[in-house]
């Protein structure tokens, strides 16, 4: 169930409240939540070209829940709204990534088809994630299990601390690991690979974790933040037409084709152009 914010000022259609503040001269920052305390929560804050999705659920390490599972698409989707984002991170709040799914909430999946509608919202929440129209980075500190491990591979991007743990452990469960987060583990790490985190279902070290390239970069826990700033500051200063046509052909989208088509003839190619022959900085403005 969503919870009223402070100072909340409209709902959004999961329930979601948002909350504006000025920080600084010219830039707002928005932040949406979504959940109580008690069961965890997803909120986003907005700053600038940046999005920032936190899974927040201090006593279940970041664990989550159905909740915030079902949160995350209209999240994604109130996140994109308006074209001003660049770039949307996923992180856990308290230097922890995710510890998976809620296992409290796992009896309930014996009962009849209830599995069926909690495995449908993980897949929903990872598919908005994938379907992003911008880049998604996850920044990833301290524990990453599990579910934890399935979101963090919908991102385009991922940069971990060197304390961070990951592990597929859902056969110390008994439970069934999402078909399509398999595919994405098999798709990222190799087959072998995947086959060797699930079938034996053992700890790995961020080192370890680039070795097979579940991440992309592996800094001091101290440095992440700065780190992933800087990457997506990075991000966010290229065309945005060209990032999504590659990140579609990655994806191998049937629409790769027409968007890569469509960046010749865009106002970012113009810019682009004009920038480079008069030795300045390009302004995209993603049309």
């Amino acid at each position: 169930m969503a919870s009223t914010l402070r100072s909340a000022t409209s709902p959004s259609r999961s329930g979601a409240h948002r909350v504006g503040r000025r920080d600084r001269p010219g830039r707002v920052t928005t932040m949406i939540e979504i959940g109580g305390v008690a069961n965890g929560r997803v909120h986003l804050s907005v700053d600038g070209p940046v999005a920032t999705l936190v899974l927040e659920d201090p006593v279940r390490r970041n664990a989550m829940g159905s909740d915030m599972y079902a949160s995350i698409p209209d999240l994604v989707a109130d996140a994109v709204a308006g074209g001003a984002v660049r770039v949307l991170v996923v992180r856990g709040a308290n230097r922890t990534f995710c510890a998976g799914s809620n296992i409290a909430e796992f009896a309930d999946r014996r009962l009849g088809d209830a599995h069926r509608g909690y495995d449908r919202i993980e897949h929903e929440a990872a598919a908005a994630l994938e379907a992003s129209p911008v880049p998604v980075v996850a920044a990833i500190h301290g524990v990453c299990m599990g579910g934890g491990v399935s979101l963090a591979l919908c991102a385009d991007l991922r940069y971990a601390a060197d304390d961070a743990v990951f592990a597929v452990p859902p056969g110390r469960l008994g439970v069934g690991y999402p078909v399509d987060a398999t595919a994405r583990l098999a798709e990222v790490v190799g087959r072998a690979t995947a086959a060797e985190l699930l079938l034996t279902a053992r700890r790995i070290d961020a080192a370890e974790a680039l070795r097979i390239g579940l991440v992309h970069e592996v800094v001091p826990a101290d440095n992440l933040d700065r780190v992933v700033a800087e990457r997506c500051a990075d991000v966010a200063a290229l065309a945005p037409l060209t990032l999504r046509a590659a990140r579609a052909a990655l994806a191998g989208r049937p629409d790769a084709v027409e968007l890569a088509a469509a960046c010749f003839h865009s106002d970012d190619l113009r810019e682009g152009l004009a920038a480079f022959e008069a030795g300045r900085r390009p302004e995209f403005r993603g049309r």
